[in-house]
C-alpha cells in the first residue's frame, strides 16, 4: 500500500514551558500549517494538561515512549542533568518519529519558544529536497566568539526520510547519547556543536540563509525591522518564524534578553513583536491553569523566581544606589512590557 507522504512539526516542553509550546501550536495551525503537530511531553504534568486540552492534530509523545524506542536513553538520563537530558532528547525525537511513522517523509524541530509569522510550509518549501537543514546563528559582529557554541542553532533542525537525512540523524542521535553536557570541550557543546558536522556527514545538509528564518534576540541587530501591509519584513525580508530566546518573567514585566546580544529594543520590535506574543503567553497560562493538575500553574514558578530575583534586586539597590541608576536607565531604554492585571501594557 502506498502511503501518504508527510512532513511534520515536532517540538518537546514540560509544563512551565507549556504555555510558549501552545502559542507555537497556534501560530502555526493560525497561518495554515494543517499537517500534524508532534509533542514530546517532558514530565507527567505537561503530558496530563495535553491529554486534557485534546488539540486537534497535536499528538502527544511521553517520556517512557521515547525511551522504550531508544532504551540507552535511559542511561542517558542517569549521567547528565535534566536540561542536558532534553538536549539530548532531541535527536531522538526526530529519530522515534522516522520509526515509529512510516508515512513521515520530512520532520522539523522548533524550539517551544519559537513563533511562526507565515506559513511553515513556506520553511519546508526552502528545505526541499534537502537530506537535513540547518539554520545559521548570524551573531552580530561584536558577538561572533558565541560561535565557539556552534555555528548552528540547536533549537531547530529538520531532516528527511533518505539515506543521508538518516545517516545524518543517527550519527546525531549516536553523538548525543555519548556526551551531550552543557559546556564546551573542543568540538562539542550540548548537542548543539554537532550540528558543525551535518554537512559533513550529509553533503546535501541545506544551510538556510533567508533572514526571516529564526530571527532571534543574537541576529536581530543585523537588520532592519520594518511592516508593511500588516507583515514584519526583515531587511525587506518576510519574518517568517521568530524565536522569543530569554523573553523572562518579572514581578510585574516581562524583559528581554537583546542587550547581551548588542541588540537595542526599537518600537516596532517592542509592540509588533513581544508585546502581541506576551498577550498571548498570558491567554495560555490562563488555559493551562484551568487544565492543570493540582497544585501546578504557569504563572506560579516563574513568579516565584521573580521574587527571588525582586529581593536581591532591591538588597542591591539598598547598598548600592549608583547601580539602581544604572538598572533604572537599562530598564527604560530596553522597554519592558508591563503586566497589569491580564493586560500587557
Amino acid at each position: 500500500m502506498n502511503l501518504p507522504r508527510a512532513h511534520v512539526i515536532c517540538t518537546l516542553f514540560d509544563h512551565r514551558y507549556l504555555p510558549r509550546g501552545l502559542c507555537m501550536i497556534r501560530s502555526a495551525r493560525r497561518h495554515g500549517f494543517a499537517q500534524d503537530i508532534h509533542v514530546l511531553c517532558l514530565n507527567d504534568e505537561c503530558e496530563q494538561a495535553m491529554a486534557a486540552l485534546a488539540l486537534p492534530g497535536v499528538n502527544l509523545i511521553t517520556l517512557a515512549m521515547l525511551e522504550n524506542q531508544i532504551p540507552r536513553l535511559k542511561v542517558a538520563r542517569g549521567n547528565r542533568n535534566i536540561v542536558e537530558y532534553y538536549f539530548t532528547c532531541m535527536a531522538a525525537l526526530h529519530t522515534y518519529l522516522f520509526e515509529t511513522l512510516p508515512a513521515v517523509d520530512g520532520t522539523m524541530y522548533v524550539d517551544a519558544d519559537i513563533q511562526f509569522f507565515e506559513n511553515p510550509e513556506l520553511v519546508f518549501d526552502a528545505i526541499g529536497d534537502a537530506s537535513a537543514a540547518v539554520t545559521p546563528h548570524h551573531f552580530v559582529p561584536q558577538m561572533r566568539y558565541l560561535e565557539e557554541y556552534g555555528k548552528f542553532n540547536g533549537g531547530w533542525s529538520a531532516f528527511r526520510r533518505t539515506a543521508e537525512g538518516l545517516a545524518c540523524l543517527s550519527w546525531w542521535l549516536e553523538r548525543s547519547l555519548e556526551w551531550c553536557y552543557d559546556r564546551v570541550d573542543g568540538e562539542r557543546y550540548a548537542n548543539q556543536k554537532y550540528m558543525n558536522r551535518f554537512a559533513d556527514i550529509a553533503p546535501g545538509t541545506r544551510i538556510l540563509q533567508q533572514k526571516g528564518f529564526n530571527c532571534a534576540p543574537w541576529n536581530i541587530g543585523n537588520y532592519k525591522l520594518t511592516e508593511r501591509d500588516g507583515r514584519i519584513l526583515v531587511d525587506d525580508e518576510p519574518l517568517i518564524f521568530f524565536h522569543f530566546h530569554g523573553l523572562k518573567r518579572r514581578l510585574g514585566y516581562f524583559e528581554f534578553q537583546h542587550r547581551q546580544y548588542g541588540a537595542p529594543v526599537s518600537w516596532l520590535m517592542r509592540n509588533k513583536l513581544y508585546k502581541p506574543y506576551i498577550m498571548e503567553l498570558l491567554e495560555m497560562e490562563r488555559l493551562y491553569d484551568a487544565v492543570a493538575p493540582a497544585g501546578e500553574s504557569a504563572g506560579a514558578p516563574a513568579l516565584r523566581g521573580s521574587d527571588r530575583k525582586l529581593s536581591t534586586l532591591l538588597r542591591k539597590i539598598a547598598g548600592h544606589p549608583r547601580y539602581a541608576v544604572t538598572k533604572l536607565i537599562h530598564l527604560v531604554r530596553d522597554m519592558p512590557v508591563l503586566i497589569i492585571g491580564q493586560r500587557a501594557i
